[in-house]
């Protein structure tokens, strides 16, 4: 069985471009900020609020594959390199306070087809996104004790995807030459799941993307190279939060993450 499908996707890969022309990039950023912050309603009374911002490096690959004349596949997938880093907590009271350790990492997948408004440099994309995030938290002190617990969550979203790509990339030269290329997306997450999850609260269950990429470098025939910016932003929210035998939080309805930072980018054009 894993024979038979090695060779298939092997074939796919030798075949795909004699069928069609297209590029496959790598994109590497080795100090790209994450921020994430979670809030809302929980299973005490007190509000509640946990940041944890850490600076890591992050991978994203795009493929893109024309279907038909001015009609393209675009496919990306966006990761961060996970370790623990500081989380810090705010509550209505003071003494409430909770710190600890938190291990975050995300993917987020975008899948979508493009279609050409205007010359082939400016073109229409929908798609469909999904996003995933698990958090391993531990270290916990919660109103200036020591807990000794720890607490693993995760939470994701699906939903859909609109906007608008341009750029250069439509020309083919003979020779190096510069080109530039840009991606604006807005999403909406129509269905998200959370766990561990308590029962309460009235938040809904969805939540709202964008993505943004910024692109430019030096091309030639086979190969270009770039340096561009990338800015992700997803909120998931589902219903309920949940909360550690200390009273310390596991988990938050309102969960925030922004992703942005600079990348190098290397896509060979087939």
């Amino acid at each position: 069985m894993k024979r038979r499908l090695v060779g298939t996707v092997a074939w796919v890969v030798l075949l795909a471009p004699a069928v069609r022309a297209g590029q496959m990039s790598v994109y590497y950023s080795p100090s790209a900020q994450v921020e994430y912050e979670g809030t809302g309603y929980r299973s005490t009374a007190q509000g509640w609020e946990l940041k944890v911002k850490p600076l890591s490096a992050a991978t994203g690959f795009v493929w893109d594959h024309d279907l038909t004349k001015g009609r393209s596949l675009n496919i990306q997938y966006w990761r961060n390199e996970s370790y623990y880093h500081r989380e810090d907590g705010n509550a209505l009271s003071a003494t409430l306070r909770q710190t600890g350790l938190t291990r975050l990492a995300f993917h987020n997948v975008l899948a979508g087809l493009r279609v050409p408004v205007k010359e082939r440099r400016l073109a229409a994309s929908l798609g469909l996104q999904g996003v995933r995030e698990t958090f391993d938290r531990t270290g916990f002190v919660f109103n200036g004790n020591a807990t000794g617990e720890t607490a693993c969550s995760s939470l994701g979203g699906i939903g859909a995807c609109l906007g608008l790509h341009g750029g250069s990339k439509g020309v083919e030269p003979k020779k190096c030459a510069f080109y530039s290329d840009w991606d604006l997306m807005f999403g909406h997450l129509f269905l998200t799941t959370g766990r561990p999850r308590a029962e309460g609260g009235s938040i809904h269950r969805d939540g709202y993307t964008y993505t943004f990429r910024l692109e430019a470098g030096v091309s030639s025939p086979r190969w270009r190279c770039g340096l561009s910016y990338v800015r992700q932003l997803f909120q998931v929210q589902f219903p309920g939060g949940a909360s550690l035998p200390s009273g310390a939080a596991a988990s938050l309805p309102i969960n925030k993450t922004d992703f942005f930072g600079p990348f190098l980018n290397l896509s060979y054009v087939y």
